[in-house]
């Protein structure tokens, strides 16, 4: 009996092992880090723009200042160029391209983003009024009859002078729907939807450019010079935007495996998948968010993880804001999602320093509580900084005092009026 039970208890320690095994943390791959540094993208940017400007150099650009109604025509050739060139930086800008959101981050190529695309719009409107003036006839003042006689006849009879109106039409509604005080009376989806007329405009635009612009009708190298400069812009846009997340789905098939109520008004999504230890991601990153289903299926929304990821599971933390937070807080397992990314240079691939201080406020904890439950630290050289209205609203505060107590971090709560 005595080596049947040493040889029962011995199946038994392995099956534990080999449960434990099994139980244990799987490490998935890391997302690639590009050789591209932030002086590469500056003077890949401002490299072009040379280019453009000596190709329109080349082109006599600067013989037309001997007058001032030809000064005219060079400032809307100048501002159209130039507007067109920025337009395309504002497309590669919002490509998703990981080179970009590595050198950038999501926040910063964002705003600059939103930066060219104002620049862009002003251009194009003073390309439009400079070119109508300057081409309104033949005397060297044009009468008011002449300038609208050109602004009616350019859309008609011009070639590609249609599409070009057409163009500026529709990046003017996007410019004006982007400042702050419209955008902050649209919806989200509203916003996005209008924002896509972009893609539009300057499809109709690169039309216009073909027809008559003069970097197309005369010179081979200009043209391809400008063709490649739209497929730079596009392509990276169709793959990182559109490709990638459609394959990665494709492999992972994620669905919702669990939904765990956190405290009240605060859920948190557990979303599985086939080979989630295939899948390259860091703690801190953030996804989109599709829900496949009636209602979420066309509406995409970002939210970070809120722990490390193990190879099996995403979490996701969601505090019920809107109406749309609070729907994801109602899902039921096995609901299908499309993810799209991860993106976000809030990870431990851009620290520089031994020790760490994270700093959050209310929902804001959650990719910072993924970071001090993974980054890799010495004992007492990782702090956490938690701001939150009072007690009752601070979010996942029992997991965050025992990763503190584990890992023998400093963590600080403050509660409070501001």
């Amino acid at each position: 009996q005595t080596p049947c039970r040493a040889t029962m208890n011995g199946m038994t320690t392995a099956s534990r092992t080999s449960s434990a095994r099994q139980m244990a943390p799987i490490s998935p791959p890391l997302p690639r880090r590009w050789s591209i540094t932030p002086s590469d993208l500056n003077w890949g940017v401002f490299g072009i723009a040379l280019v453009i400007a000596a190709m329109w150099v080349r082109h006599g650009g600067l013989t037309l200042f001997d007058s001032p109604w030809n000064a005219l025509t060079a400032i809307g050739q100048l501002t159209a160029l130039f507007g067109t060139y920025l337009a395309l930086v504002g497309i590669l800008l919002m490509s998703r391209a990981p080179f970009i959101d590595q050198v950038l981050g999501s926040d910063e190529a964002s705003r600059i983003h939103r930066l060219a695309g104002f620049v862009s719009v002003w251009f194009i409107a003073i390309h439009a009024v400079t070119s109508t003036i300057a081409y309104s006839g033949a005397t060297p003042i044009p009468s008011i009859g002449e300038v609208w006689d050109q602004i009616y006849t350019f859309p008609m009879l011009e070639a590609g002078g249609l599409g070009g109106t057409i163009a500026l039409g529709l990046l003017i509604v996007v410019a004006v729907v982007s400042i702050r005080a419209a955008r902050a009376r649209l919806a989200y989806e509203t916003w996005y939807g209008i924002h896509l007329y972009v893609y539009i405009a300057v499809a109709l635009g690169f039309l216009h450019q073909l027809a008559i612009g003069s970097d197309f009708v005369d010179d081979a190298l200009a043209r391809n010079t400008w063709i490649s400069l739209y497929l730079i812009a596009f392509i990276p846009l169709l793959i990182y935007r559109f490709g990638e997340p459609l394959v990665r789905n494709l492999r992972h098939r994620f669905y919702i495996d669990k939904v765990v109520i956190e405290r009240d008004g605060v859920a948190s999504l557990w979303i599985t998948g086939s080979a989630m230890n295939k899948l390259p991601v860091r703690a801190g990153q953030w996804f989109g968010i599709r829900v496949l289903n009636a209602k979420g299926w066309w509406r995409s929304n970002p939210f970070s993880l809120s722990a490390g990821p193990n190879g099996v599971h995403l979490r996701f933390t969601i505090e019920a804001l809107g109406d749309r937070t609070r729907a994801f807080q109602n899902l039921k397992p096995g609901t299908r999602v499309f993810l799209e990314g991860p993106y976000g240079v809030l990870t431990g691939a851009v620290r520089t320093r031994e020790k760490v201080l994270l700093i959050a406020g209310g929902i804001g904890i959650t990719p910072l509580r993924a970071l001090f439950e993974v980054l890799p630290v010495r004992r007492g050289d990782m702090a956490l900084l938690y701001r939150a209205p009072s007690n009752a609203s601070l979010v996942l505060k029992r997991e965050l005092t025992r990763i503190a107590e584990a890992r023998g971090a400093d963590l600080n709560f403050v509660t409070g009026s501001r």
